[in-house]
């Protein structure tokens, strides 16, 4: 195959069968609750929801508190009975199914998260996997893993979902660069290799469903884009809209049952479902009942009633959310004085602040947005967004967590965030005495952990050197 993906103007090629199919057949748009979404069911169909769990057509039975860590996924029991929440330390909550077990508190190393959970309908286990490529079986067998480095995400792409065979045969791991790991089951190809994957405008697989039909897959990217190896493409946000992106990151993608349509959802992380060739039931984005500040994470099909789950993470932490959550094809990097991510998007304030810096020609390209938060464990303290960002505040002005400090733009992708020293001439990042150019501070760490609390993908620990101490009293998450 030849061609690759951009983050803007993307076109599918079609050179062979295990392959993209291209359609770009425009699906109906239905205009309900002031959110766009195709194919919208009548009133006829039902919807539960709680600020973790919501269900669409299918039989809601609880959900898990708001608290840290965050919830990163969901997975249906193949004969309908219930449904599991993976958070993102790896701890499983049930509901109407035997809860079989979670990794053990604490066993996950710095920067390392849970990102997936898929059932074995065999046994009625579960299998979860980590960003480092663990595999951990629950009343399921475990059949492999693929060991991944923590030198970095785009020298070594983590892995980002995990999808079991409906035979019970095995899994599959996706890795955020498009690549497939297979254990007990066929390969049928993957994107490895064709996916502008790197330190600018990054594309990243984020899902990947099982066909029960054909048991080939869908692979879906933060964009908006579907490949299909070995199983039917039926359309995709940027088939549809002819190469262009919306801008709100993509999360999931599941697959419909065969009684229901031989096609797939996918989920945005504004909670909006997008259904090809398969009923739509509604969506947090319809129903207007996605908490403030939360995020779509996950979603997963009812095989008996066809409706479907989403998961949320909406995981405040004394007032403070995911500063991240509207960054598409989200990369971490480093940890060194703060935290470096690559992305595009939207970047929020933490929590209740003041603006107190703009910015800097000390840093990369002139940005230091800097602010004092007024609430929360961390009161007082003094938080930047740094480097490559388009600032949309100014000096003084009051925030919350649903304020837009800046644009992450597609064509510069790299930013720094963590915690500032109080503002000075020039401004620096707390603890900066305690970088030598190739270790994590305590302080690039302390944030780091409490990203990862609130969701975000935590960023990577540098080796080189100790990282030295907190100030007394500093939080700790």
């Amino acid at each position: 195959m030849s061609g690759s993906l951009y983050s803007h103007r993307q076109r599918w090629l079609k050179p062979g069968r295990q392959q993209f199919a291209v359609a770009l057949t425009l699906l109906q748009l239905i205009f309900s609750g002031g959110v766009l979404s195709p194919g919208a069911t009548s009133a006829s169909a039902w919807a539960s929801t709680a600020p973790t769990v919501a269900a669409f057509g299918a039989p809601f039975l609880g959900a898990p508190p708001t608290i840290s860590p965050a919830v990163v996924a969901i997975a249906t029991t193949a004969d309908g009975s219930g449904y599991y929440v993976l958070r993102s330390n790896g701890q499983v909550a049930a509901y109407g199914a035997p809860n079989y077990g979670s990794l053990a508190p604490g066993s996950l190393p710095n920067g390392i998260t849970a990102t997936g959970i898929a059932l074995d309908s065999k046994t009625g286990g579960y299998w979860i996997v980590t960003s480092s490529g663990i595999v951990r079986g629950f009343n399921a067998p475990y059949l492999g893993e693929h060991h991944i480095h923590s030198g970095g995400w785009g020298q070594y792409p983590a892995a980002v979902a995990i999808a079991s065979a409906p035979d019970g045969a095995g899994y599959y791991v996706l890795r955020a660069n498009g690549g497939i790991n297979c254990f007990g089951v066929p390969f049928h190809g993957s994107l490895a290799g064709h996916l502008h994957y790197g330190a600018t405008a990054p594309v990243v697989a984020v899902g990947i469903a099982v066909d029960a039909a054909t048991g080939g897959y869908w692979i879906a990217t933060s964009i908006g884009g579907v490949a299909n190896f070995d199983a039917p493409f039926k359309g995709s946000p940027l088939a549809n809209n002819h190469g262009w992106y919306f801008g709100e990151p993509v999360s999931a993608i599941a697959a419909a049952t065969t009684a229901d349509g031989q096609g797939y959802y996918l989920l945005r992380a504004d909670g909006v479902v997008n259904n090809y060739a398969a009923t739509s039931y509604g969506s947090l984005a319809i129903s207007r009942t996605l908490p403030v500040g939360g995020s779509a994470v996950g979603i997963a099909v009812d095989q008996v009633t066809g409706g479907y789950y989403e998961a949320v993470n909406a995981t405040p932490l004394d007032g403070y959310l995911n500063p991240l959550r509207g960054l598409t094809s989200l990369v971490p990097q480093e940890i060194d004085q703060g935290v470096d991510y690559c992305g595009s998007g939207p970047i929020y304030a933490l929590g209740d602040g003041v603006v107190k810096n703009v910015y800097s020609n000390q840093w990369p390209s002139g940005v230091f947005i800097s602010y004092q938060l007024s609430a929360g464990p961390a009161k007082g303290r003094y938080v930047y967004v740094a480097e490559n960002v388009t600032p949309r505040v100014t000096i003084g002005e009051t925030v919350t967590p649903t304020t837009v400090l800046g644009v992450l733009n597609d064509a510069k992708t790299c930013l720094e965030t963590g915690w500032a020293d109080p503002p000075a001439s020039p401004e620096r990042a707390a603890g900066h005495v305690e970088y030598n150019g190739k270790n994590s501070t305590a302080y690039g760490l302390n944030f780091s952990a409490l990203l990862g609390a609130l969701g975000a993908r935590p960023g990577l620990p540098q080796p080189g050197g100790p990282p030295g101490p907190l100030a007394p009293g500093w939080p700790t998450w």
